[in-house]
C-alpha cells in the first residue's frame, strides 16, 4: 500500500508538471548545480526547436562539465530565436537552410537530432558527413536499411552515433539486466513489456495534429512509445534477433488505416522464449465509460525458470521504479538503484544525464558504463517493420533523401 500511495503521489506530480510545463515536459530531479565547464567542452547543436530537447539534452548538459549546448536551428527563424533566448543558447540558425548552417558551423562538435522521424536519416547522414558526432531521437530512422546505412557511415567516419534509448544507461536498468542474465533464476520463459500513456495525460500533452499521428512524418505509437518495450526486450535478453508472430493495431481515428495509437504484438525469441508487447497513447481510464484517470503502464515482467523479475517504471527510473525479484523457493526482494555498482553517478541524475555521460565518454575515447552494439538499432527497426506488417498496416516510408540516394 505504501508503494502504491507513493507512486500515486509521483503520478499526480507528473501530471501537474505536464500541465504547467506543456512546452518542455521538464522535471525537477534534485536541483543539480550548474557545472563549471571544461576549457574545451563538447559543443552541441540542436536540430529542431523541440519540446523534448530540454529533458534529453539541455538540462542534462547543465550539470555536465564537458558539455555546452551552443546552438539551435529551426526552419522558423522567430521560433529559433525565442527558443535560444529561453534556454540561454548562445547561437541560433533560422530559415530554410538552418539545419545545414548549423552542421557547417566549425564550432559545433556534436548534433542532437530532435526532428520528426522521417527526417532522421537525412540530417543524421548530413551531420555525420560533416564530421559531427550524432545523438538522435528514437527510432533512429524509419526503415532498417536507413539504420544500417547510418551505422556504417558513422563507423567509416570514426564518429559516435547514438540512438536515444536513454533508460538503458540508468543504473536501475543495468541492474535489472544483471539480475536477468546472472543465471540466478535460470532461463527466460516469457516477457511482458508495456508502456501506455493514460488518455487523460495524452490529451494534456499531445496536440491533435502532433507529429506522432502523421504517417508522412513517420508517426504511430510503435514508432514512439512502442520502441521502449521493444528495445527493453532486446536489451534484457541480449537477443540478436526475434520474430514477430502476431500483431494487432489499435487504429488512430485520424488515420485508422495507417496510424496506430496503440499496438499489441507477440514476439518469438530465438531461444524459445516469447514476449508480449503493448503500447498505447490513449489507454482508457477505469470506472464509468473509462473516465476516471489511471496510472501509466511502464512495466517489464519476466517469467523465468526459477522465479519472476518485475521492473516497474523502467522508462523513467529517476522518477520512480522498483525491481522486484521473486525466486520460487527463496524470499522475495525489492531493489531500487540510482548509482552504478562502483559508486559512480549521482542519485539525482536522470536516465538522460547518464546517457549523456556515456556519450561524452565514447567521444573522448573512454569506456562507457554501457554502450549498445552496432546491431541493436538495426534489429529494433527490423522488428518495428515486422510489427506493422503483421498488424496489416504499411511500414513507415523511407525518407525521400534515402530513396534518391539509392535510385541510381
Amino acid at each position: 500500500m505504501e508503494g502504491e500511495r507513493e507512486l500515486r503521489e509521483v503520478f499526480a506530480s507528473y501530471c501537474a508538471t505536464a500541465v504547467s510545463e506543456r512546452a518542455t515536459l521538464t522535471f525537477n530531479l534534485g536541483n543539480l548545480p550548474v557545472a563549471a565547464k571544461a576549457e574545451a567542452p563538447l559543443r552541441f547543436g540542436i536540430l529542431g526547436a523541440a519540446r523534448v530537447a530540454p529533458v534529453t539534452l539541455i538540462t542534462p548538459a547543465e550539470s555536465h562539465p564537458d558539455v555546452v549546448v551552443a546552438a539551435v536551428a529551426a526552419r522558423d527563424r522567430a521560433k529559433a530565436a525565442k527558443y535560444a533566448k529561453y534556454y540561454d543558447i548562445g547561437k541560433f540558425y533560422g530559415g530554410p537552410d538552418a539545419y545545414q548552417e548549423l552542421i557547417d558551423d566549425l564550432e559545433i562538435d556534436a548534433v542532437y537530432i530532435a526532428l520528426p522521424n522521417i527526417f532522421h536519416y537525412e540530417w543524421a547522414f548530413k551531420a555525420l558527413s560533416g564530421g559531427k558526432h550524432v545523438l538522435i531521437e528514437k527510432p533512429i530512422t524509419d526503415t532498417e536499411a536507413e539504420a544500417a546505412a547510418l551505422i556504417t557511415l558513422a563507423e567509416q567516419k570514426g564518429l559516435v552515433l547514438l540512438e536515444v534509448n536513454h533508460y538503458c544507461f540508468h543504473p536501475a536498468a543495468q541492474r535489472a539486466r544483471e539480475v536477468v542474465r546472472s543465471g540466478e533464476l535460470g532461463k527466460i520463459k516469457s516477457i511482458i513489456g508495456e508502456y501506455a500513456v493514460p488518455n487523460l495525460l495524452a490529451l494534456l500533452v499531445f496536440e491533435k495534429n502532433d507529429i506522432r499521428f502523421q504517417y508522412a512524418l513517420g508517426g504511430g505509437s510503435m514508432m514512439d512509445v512502442g520502441v521502449y518495450p521493444l528495445s527493453a526486450i532486446l536489451y534484457l535478453t541480449g537477443a540478436d534477433a526475434l520474430k514477430v508472430t502476431r500483431a494487432a493495431a489499435i487504429p488512430h481515428p485520424a488515420d485508422p488505416a495507417r496510424i496506430d495509437h496503440g499496438m499489441r504484438a507477440t514476439l518469438a525469441l530465438l531461444d524459445g522464449a516469447t514476449a508480449e508487447l503493448y503500447c498505447d497513447y490513449r489507454m482508457p481510464g477505469w470506472g464509468p465509460c473509462g473516465l476516471l484517470p489511471c496510472l501509466p503502464k511502464v512495466l517489464l515482467l519476466l517469467d523465468m525458470e526459477g522465479g519472476t523479475v518485475e521492473f516497474f517504471g523502467f522508462t523513467m527510473p529517476q522518477i520512480y521504479h522498483y525491481i522486484q525479484v521473486t525466486p520460487r523457493r527463496r524470499p522475495q526482494r525489492t531493489e531500487k538503484v540510482y548509482r552504478h555498482a562502483d559508486g559512480t553517478g549521482d542519485g539525482r541524475w536522470s536516465s538522460y544525464r547518464y546517457q549523456l555521460e556515456a556519450f561524452v565518454d565514447k567521444v573522448r575515447g573512454r569506456t562507457p558504463q554501457y554502450w549498445p552494439s552496432r546491431e541493436d538499432s538495426v534489429n529494433q527497426m527490423r522488428a518495428i517493420c515486422q510489427v506493422y506488417g503483421k498488424a496489416g498496416m504499411p511500414a513507415r516510408p523511407a525518407s525521400s533523401f534515402f530513396v534518391e540516394q539509392n535510385s541510381t
